[in-house]
């Protein structure tokens, strides 16, 4: 009989959750294709045909193949770098490349266009701007350097759950070098991660609107996420309205036949039961030049694609003229008294809340989700949390738009319902792994000592799951604050965020003005992200972990 009453939990959670999901996704992409099927299909093969659409079509897949290219080797390379140990400073360096994360997409894509165009920092302070900043190259450029962290980040926890130092060890005393290493054991079992990592880049550049709007909008470049903004402006064309619609299916049906056999195929393979540490510890490396050389590297990638660009940023928004010499004489702070005014602080202060609400709900959600996926019937839900994961924000927004925007309008409601529905498995992913290496005999343990099982999951589960939590809500919390995609689609009046303030900005040409409100925006989202990461590195760390542990076998042992 108890397991009775369990079961049906469990059964009005996995309901309860389909639901939710139902309503945030599953039903706005049916509403979406219903429209395009009654509104449009007479008139398909027009839309097909409009100028300029093909090469949209074309210039987005090739952009997300050749970001993929560059950006999984790159980030893979990071992480086995990073797991030398004679690299100086190298916990500093695994904070430092999540720089070009917390530095919002079209904030980083800006900063470009007054770091390296014409009249830029480099053009101005050394006479060499590179022309081609504005186009393809350049947002090439900013979307690999922004997406290299993403893929460091599967890397290194692929090395983290799946290396197995001890058979490296054994490769290298029966003779082999460090290269056949390499190449025979250790990315043999980072295949996955690196798979994983290469699926996520290109279907995540499919739907990347922010730098190619501020990039190559400018220079003619068109993709199809900047293609349906410009047809959602152009209200009074119902063709143009029908496009978007089947441009936003079109990025549907690339991320679910991209993602959908590859999570089936590399779910089982992610997944790890390893409760600790691989046995061993990974080869240690005396100190040489190799660290120094791996250290060069990464402080020249972050000095060339964020250090300077943020320091050009900064210097637009204190001079008062494109042209003028950023020297301390000309130092002017008109444009951030310019930009502080009542409006621009309500869309901060909408921004917070929002982000704030969509950080909590979502980390409820992905406990949910984490806790559900532990039997088979879950996991198809957790297979479709990651794959609104993929689906472009463009296509989120317009399918809530048309199913419910009736009845919430455009607004707040409407932004907060996409964010829960883009961003559920930002939550869900660190928690699942989590809890995939907690180690079940503690639970039972607490539970054959008499504690109830809320008092087993507070006092067992929750103290080493705390970290995985509060990165899961700080990770939501930064997105949501930087989010523009959605925003930028779904806003009424009365109800924009500070990045839509600052994207729409940039659309009307106030260079100081813009830089003022991107560096705020930069600061409101550095200020809680580095104090909460150094919380989160602190609960992790290995010290506390052990004392932890002592402490609840101690409690069992009593």
């Amino acid at each position: 009989m108890p397991s009775r009453p369990a079961g049906l939990g469990w059964r009005f959670g996995v309901l309860a959750v389909g639901a939710i999901i139902a309503l945030l996704v599953a039903l706005p992409v049916f509403r979406l294709v219903y429209v395009v099927w009654t509104e449009g299909s007479a008139s398909l093969h027009e839309i097909f045909g409009r100028p300029g659409l093909g090469e949209a079509v074309v210039n987005t897949v090739l952009l997300a193949a050749a970001v993929t290219v560059v950006a999984v080797p790159m980030g893979t390379l990071v992480a086995l770098g990073l797991r030398r140990a004679d690299v100086p400073g190298r916990r500093w360096w695994r904070f430092a490349l999540l720089l070009p994360v917390l530095v919002p997409e079209f904030v980083l894509g800006y900063s470009w266009t007054q770091a390296y165009g014409r009249a830029g920092f480099t053009d101005t302070i050394l006479g060499l701007p590179w022309p081609s900043v504005l186009g393809p190259w350049g947002v090439w450029a900013v979307l690999v350097v922004n997406t290299v962290p993403l893929t460091y980040l599967f890397a290194a926890v692929g090395l983290a759950t799946r290396a197995e130092p001890n058979l490296e060890r054994a490769a290298r005393a029966s003779g082999a070098g460090a290269a056949s290493v390499l190449r025979d054991v250790t990315l043999p079992l980072l295949r996955p991660s690196i798979a994983a990592a290469s699926v996520l880049s290109f279907v995540l550049t499919l739907g990347s609107f922010a730098i190619p709007q501020v990039m190559g909008t400018p220079a003619g470049f068109g993709t199809v996420t900047t293609r349906i903004y410009r047809d959602l402006s152009l209200g009074s064309d119902p063709l143009s309205f029908v496009e978007a619609l089947a441009l936003a299916l079109l990025l549907v049906a690339i991320a679910v036949v991209v993602v959908l056999p590859a999570d089936l195929w590399l779910g089982p393979r992610l997944r790890i039961t390893r409760v600790a540490h691989p046995e061993g510890a990974p080869i240690v490396t005396s100190r040489g030049g190799a660290g120094r050389w791996i250290a060069a590297g990464l402080g020249g990638y972050l000095l060339l694609g964020v250090v300077v660009p943020l320091i050009a940023l900064l210097a637009a928004a204190v001079t008062p003229a494109v042209g003028v010499s950023p020297s301390p004489s000309n130092w002017t702070f008109d444009n951030f008294l310019l930009v502080l005014t009542s409006r621009n602080a309500e869309a901060l202060g909408r921004s917070a809340v929002l982000a704030f609400a969509a950080a909590a709900l979502l980390t409820l959600l992905g406990g949910c989700v984490s806790v559900l996926e532990r039997r088979r019937a879950g996991r198809a839900m957790a297979s479709l949390v990651t794959l609104t994961l993929v689906l472009p924000g463009s296509t989120l927004a317009v399918a809530l738009l048309i199913t419910y925007g009736r009845w919430l309008g455009s607004g707040l409601a409407l932004i907060l319902l996409a964010y829960l529905a883009k961003l559920w498995a930002f939550a869900h992913r660190p928690i699942s792994g989590a809890l995939d290496r907690l180690p079940p005999g503690e639970l039972q343990a607490a539970r054959a000592s008499g504690a109830g099982a809320l008092t087993a999951a507070r006092t067992v589960a929750l103290r080493p799951l705390a970290p995985a939590l509060l990165g899961a809500w700080l990770i939501c919390f930064v997105t949501a604050l930087h989010e523009v995609t959605m925003s930028s689609l779904l806003y009424g009046p009365g109800s924009e965020t500070l990045a839509v303030v600052v994207l729409n900005s940039q659309e009307l040409g106030r260079i100081g003005p813009t830089a003022a409100l991107s560096i705020l925006l930069t600061l409101v989202i550095l200020v809680p992200a580095v104090p909460l990461w150094m919380l989160i590195r602190w609960l992790r760390s290995p010290r506390r972990v052990r004392g932890g542990a002592r402490s609840r076998s101690l409690a069992h042992a009593h």
